[in-house]
């Protein structure tokens, strides 16, 4: 089982530490772990980067300012680069590096799925061939509020070659306690949209209950379908992206 996005608790003594041991204890082999936009967690990404490949993939943020080396973007460790919606133009040749060495675009909707949707399929229109990987239900609520345009921005994402989806972020979008049942319907609209060899199953850890890791991986897959013991395409190719 992987755990296809988490960040990591760096209140904790050991941040690499700390995750391992609750991937161990919930049955997790893997994780893709993901730079924070608050750049909080990328001293210990780099170390993951800086090693052999684990049972760590790594995604970086995109910034226009910074200048992210090709071997970066080239190593082992090294799966996905986060980008914001309003950062797709800016992308320039990373893009294009991307593809070729068979990464994927992990984008942020921070202006809406409405927005993102354009975007992603122009990109995709641009660079056929392109892997992309929506995280979070493709954020089915905005500003607090049901994104309207979420329904027919999913159809449209659902018909771009080499994307796949994640169910993560479950307590974000969710109005209720754990086990977060209004957040379901989102889930198996995804389902029914992607299949459940293109969806993957992620935590958002920390940025949900800690104590509840375990069970909020096990529902993710439960919503998907493999009750936490597939390992299907979707999950397949991010690890094998590398």
């Amino acid at each position: 089982m992987m755990d296809a996005y988490t960040h990591l608790d760096m209140s904790a003594p050991d941040p690499i530490y700390d995750l391992e041991r609750r991937m161990d204890a919930a049955g997790v082999q893997r994780a893709l772990v993901v730079e924070t936009w608050a750049k909080d967690n990328r001293v210990c990404l780099s170390n993951l980067l800086a090693s052999p490949p684990t049972r760590f993939r790594v995604a970086l943020c995109f910034r226009p300012e910074e200048d992210l080396k090709s071997e970066v973007l080239r190593s082992n460790v090294f799966c996905a680069l986060r980008v914001r919606t309003s950062d797709i133009q800016a992308l320039g040749t990373y893009a294009e590096e991307l593809r070729a060495n068979g990464k994927w675009l992990l984008p942020h909707s921070e202006a809406g799925i409405g927005e993102l949707a354009k975007e992603l399929v122009l990109l995709a229109q641009r660079l056929p061939g392109l892997k992309i990987y929506l995280p979070h239900l493709c954020w089915p609520r905005h500003g607090g509020s049901e994104d309207r345009e979420w329904y027919e921005s999913v159809s449209q994402l659902g018909l771009l070659q080499n994307t796949v989806a994640g169910v993560s972020a479950i307590a974000h979008f969710s109005r209720e306690p754990f086990p977060h049942n209004d957040v379901e319907p989102y889930a198996a609209h995804l389902l029914k949209t992607f299949g459940s060899e293109s969806l993957l199953a992620g935590s958002d850890y920390p940025l949900c209950e800690k104590d509840k890791y375990g069970e909020y991986m096990q529902l993710a897959a439960k919503w998907i379908g493999s009750q936490g013991e597939r390992s299907g395409s979707a999950e397949a190719a991010l690890w094998g992206s590398v």
